[in-house]
């Protein structure tokens, strides 16, 4: 019946390997590889943990500390399949974070240009105040010149007539 029930003998690898030593099973399940699981390795156990006699509870009954290894056996099972779906998506996101970097040094490049042309035209707007400033200072001193050269001409013509006074003054004093 033994047969039957473990006809590639692993009940009998078990008792001579793994049950010899509890603290070398307990660490072999804790530092267990999970994550690369062989299907076939599943497609194996599976069938096992299906039958009614590896039921937890029908476990408990016969071996109080078997329960956990059928727990952890159950849960590694689940934990497989839960990565059959998990592991695509993280492909998912790996390559999309790879495009979302690319993304994000191209908009660092583009905002890196932006600031580059901001740069020049806060500069060229100052270089613009500059100029409107010496503009309206040329334009103020044109104004101001153009008043002083009014003055100048009334003076000089209100000269002339003092010449030809002074002219009519000399000859008469002389």
């Amino acid at each position: 019946e033994e047969l039957e029930i473990d006809p590639e003998g692993y009940w009998a690898m078990a008792q001579a390997n793994l049950l010899k030593e509890p603290k070398k099973l307990l660490e072999k399940l804790i530092s267990y590889d999970k994550d690369h699981m062989a299907d076939s390795l599943i497609a194996k156990v599976r069938p096992f943990l299906d039958d009614p006699l590896m039921d937890p509870d029908k476990i408990a009954s016969a071996s109080k500390a078997l329960k956990p290894v059928r727990v952890w056996i159950g849960a590694m099972i689940k934990y497989h399949d839960t990565l059959k779906i998990v592991n695509p998506l993280r492909e998912v996101a790996r390559l999309k974070g790879e495009e979302l970097a690319v993304v994000e040094a191209e908009l660092a490049k583009k905002q890196a240009q932006v600031k580059e042309i901001n740069d020049k035209l806060a500069a060229l707007n100052a270089d613009k105040a500059a100029l409107e400033a010496k503009e309206k200072a040329l334009n103020d001193e044109i104004i101001d010149c153009g008043l002083k050269l009014g003055r100048a001409e009334k003076m000089i013509t209100g000269l002339e007539g003092e010449k030809v006074r002074w002219t009519e003054t000399v000859a008469s004093l002389g």
